[in-house]
């Protein structure tokens, strides 16, 4: 396999149409690109998704946590720098750094990915890659990684679980339509993003940014699938933390566990 470099670098220009009403790269943008610039490192280094087409197997997105101080204003560019953290034979570590068009540090992300089994879904594992240790970089990422996720219970729940978040803002249900699914047949990670990001109003993000992102993927979510969205507002602090559980009423479980952080502008 002929090696390229470790990290790879990417440019954007945040174009109207990917800005958010704040005049500011919108966030679902953002995690657009991160996995799009995550294929194409990935393809450089030959370990991307043709490689594993006759094995009927793919990457796809385990976790992802996105820490920003600031997002890129409309009509500017912006970089995008990634590399590998580390590797075993189920996941990989992958992160990244935000910088503005100055050249200046604005955010940070953490992803861990996994290959999943087109055919049965399950986790193909990485062993069939040979991934050589010479594509990891020592380079860290300094945001926290991600705590370990809460189930949320329904408001009225008289479940008892110490351990559980029980849900103080009224419980809502989508159902996954055609627009949500991507190539494999499940829910993309944007829709994710997007649906959460609609539990918020205009005015708090008006006054508000989202300064931390987690994603935790549990089970996938499928077309027609109806979920319903949990969701416990935490004690006021420095930021306004919200917990989101997607409850899936087909699996009876969660498929999806997300938190997000707004802060003040």
């Amino acid at each position: 396999m002929e090696m390229t470099e470790k990290e790879y670098t990417r440019e954007f220009l945040v174009s109207a149409n990917e800005a958010n009403p704040e005049g500011e790269l919108a966030v679902n943008v953002l995690v657009s690109d991160i996995i799009m610039i995550s294929t194409r490192h990935a393809l450089e280094l030959g370990i991307g998704n043709p490689v594993m087409e006759h094995l009927n197997a793919g990457w796809v997105l385990s976790r992802l946590t996105i820490e920003m101080k600031s997002y890129p204003k409309v009509n500017t560019s912006y970089r995008i720098v990634t590399w590998v953290e580390s590797w075993n034979r189920h996941f990989s570590v992958r992160d990244y750094e935000v910088l503005d068009s100055e050249g200046t540090t604005i955010g940070y992300g953490r992803s861990v990915w996994m290959v999943l089994n087109t055919v049965t879904h399950e986790n193909f594992g990485l062993s069939h890659l040979n991934l050589p240790e010479e594509i990891v970089s020592d380079r860290p990422c300094p945001i926290n990684r991600q705590q370990k996720h809460a189930e949320i219970l329904r408001h009225d729940s008289t479940a008892q679980n110490p351990s559980a978040l029980k849900a103080n803002v009224a419980e809502r249900s989508y159902t996954f339509k055609y627009n949500d699914i991507d190539f494999y047949r499940h829910v993309n990670t944007v829709r994710y993003v997007t649906l959460l990001l609609n539990s918020f109003s205009l005015e708090d993000f008006d006054s508000n940014y989202l300064s931390r992102l987690e994603l935790s993927f549990l089970h996938e979510g499928n077309f027609g699938e109806t979920v319903e969205i949990r969701r416990y507002e935490h004690p006021e602090g420095l930021a306004r933390l919200s917990s989101f559980s997607l409850f899936s009423e087909k699996k009876d479980t969660a498929i999806l566990f997300a938190r997000l952080a707004l802060t003040p502008r």
